[in-house]
C-alpha cells in the first residue's frame, strides 16, 4: 500500500485508524450522555419507585438492569 497519495493540492500522508471495540465504544457513548444528565443515585432510585408503582422488587430489577447500566454508564449494585 502506498504511504503517500497525491492530490491537486500536493502530497498527503495516509493515516491508518484502528477500530475501537464496540463494547468500549457503547460505554463511552453512554458515559457521555450520563455526564450531561448529572443525576444522583437517589434521584435514579426515586424515579424507579415512581415508574414501578412502589414495588421494591421491581425497583431493584429496574435499577440493576443492564439497560440502566448502559444508560447511566455506571453499574448500580443494591443489597437487600
Amino acid at each position: 500500500m502506498a504511504k503517500r497519495t497525491t492530490r491537486k493540492s500536493g502530497a498527503l500522508t495516509r493515516q491508518g485508524r484502528r477500530v475501537m471495540p464496540s463494547l468500549r465504544r457503547t460505554a463511552q457513548r453512554a458515559r457521555a450522555v450520563a455526564e450531561k444528565a448529572h443525576l444522583t443515585v437517589g434521584e435514579v432510585i426515586a424515579a424507579a419507585f415512581d415508574t414501578s408503582g412502589g414495588e421494591l422488587g421491581e425497583v431493584m430489577e429496574l435499577v440493576t438492569s443492564p439497560q440502566m447500566t448502559r444508560a447511566l454508564g455506571r453499574r448500580i449494585i443494591l443489597e437487600g
